[in-house]
């Protein structure tokens, strides 16, 4: 029994890193205009560099992508088995829209993908650890103050987490998330794992989950139960991407997650009740290559409110 609970909580906490040379092996393969061919930022005459740095003991890299004038920066963080190849489609997305004139952009390979080093990502809590330090360095290297947080999947949560574990830390250093776009995010840690809690194609008894899910609640500092968007958003607007036909990220889950929110902001106005764009397909975190304009027109109408 004890071997079964460390196999699930193993498969939990971490998964195969993708490299950057297996992504772009399927970028040359691709039959997709938007993917096809798409290696480096240089694919959309875009000029960048490559930064080295560090999320506590963890290496990190990514690209950077300044702009002159340029007073805010867009950090895009891709989710689980992808890394910054996965986020330069997206290139195109800022062209259409010429915000590619007005922010930098940051494509970072997060722990255990792409270049960065192998680690334990905890269904992406542990990337928001990553997305806050990618912040700091940012900060202290290009004086950057203001900040839009874009991320998918399991990136998606850990960029939600950010404003909510280490809003202290990131003001007193006079940074500034300003909003955030979520693709496809997970919206509840512990039930998108017991969702997908499969043993040889049959659904694991939650009574059985409920062993590797304590361990893995002990190591994540005992918050498995706050790592859901209905407890972590409602500090920063907000936009939220979601698929119906979504089969990874379900949208039962994610609008149950909205509606709690919603009606928690109905009775606390000093809550921010985020936007929720619902897509009536699309497959998990590909919606905008089905929906092109209106998934850009609803980031872009999102971008320049007020």
């Amino acid at each position: 029994m004890f071997l079964f609970d460390s196999y699930l909580l193993n498969a939990i906490e971490k998964y195969p890193r993708v490299t950057l040379e297996m992504s772009l092996k399927d970028v040359m393969k691709s039959k997709n205009r938007l993917i096809c061919g798409k290696y480096s930022p240089l694919s959309f005459d875009m000029e960048f560099e490559e930064i080295e740095y560090s999320s506590g003991n963890i290496k990190l890299y990514g690209w950077y992508i300044p702009v002159d004038g340029a007073k805010k920066t867009i950090v895009i963080n891709h989710g689980r088995k992808n890394n910054r190849v996965f986020s330069l489609k997206f290139l195109q997305l800022f062209i259409d829209m010429q915000l590619n004139e007005k922010y930098n952009i940051f494509l970072p390979d997060l722990r255990n993908s792409g270049k960065s080093d192998i680690a334990k990502t905890a269904f992406g809590y542990r990337f928001a650890e990553d997305i806050k330090n990618t912040l700091i360095m940012l900060n202290e290297k290009f004086y950057t103050t203001d900040f839009v947080l874009y991320g998918f999947s399991q990136g998606g949560m850990g960029s939600a987490l950010v404003p909510y574990l280490y809003a202290e830390e990131l003001s007193l250093k006079g940074i500034n998330i300003e909003k955030m776009i979520l693709d496809s995010p997970v919206s509840n840690i512990k039930e998108t794992i017991l969702h997908h809690s499969l043993f040889l194609g049959l659904k694991i008894p939650s009574v059985i989950m409920s062993f590797p899910l304590a361990r893995f609640n002990f190591k994540i500092d005992g918050r498995l139960n706050e790592l859901r968007l209905s407890k972590v958003l409602g500090k920063v607007p907000t936009l939220i991407l979601q698929s119906e036909k979504d089969d990874v990220t379900p949208y039962d889950m994610i609008n149950k997650e909205y509606q709690i929110i919603k009606d928690l902001c109905s009775h606390d106005d000093g809550l921010v009740k985020p936007i929720f764009k619902v897509f009536r397909k699309g497959q998990h975190v590909r919606i905008y290559l089905q929906y092109k304009w209106e998934y850009t027109d609803s980031i872009q109408n999102f971008l320049n409110l007020e």
